[in-house]
C-alpha cells in the first residue's frame, strides 16, 4: 500500500467513532472514499475491502471500542 500512513489513520479513526461513515464505508469502500474526498491507490482500496468485507465484525470492534472510551470520557461520540 502507498497511501500515507496518516490517511490511514484517518480513515481508520473515523471509521470507529463515526458510525454513519463506517456503515457507508462497509457497503461500498469505493464510493465512500470518492464522496469524502479520500484519494487511494487501487492497492489501498483493495485492502480496505478486504478488511471491510464482515461488517458485522466491524460494527461489533467498533461498538466495543466506543463503548470503552465514552465510559472514560476520551472522546466525543
Amino acid at each position: 500500500m502507498s497511501a500515507p500512513p496518516s490517511t490511514l489513520q484517518l480513515i481508520v479513526g473515523r471509521s470507529l467513532i463515526d458510525a454513519e461513515f463506517r456503515k457507508s464505508l462497509v457497503e461500498d469502500v469505493r464510493g465512500t472514499l470518492l464522496k469524502e474526498g479520500y484519494g487511494l491507490d487501487d492497492e489501498t482500496i483493495v485492502a480496505i475491502e478486504s478488511a471491510t468485507k464482515d461488517g458485522h465484525r466491524v460494527r461489533s470492534f467498533s461498538d466495543a471500542f466506543s463503548a470503552e472510551f465514552l465510559s472514560r470520557g476520551d472522546y466525543l461520540a
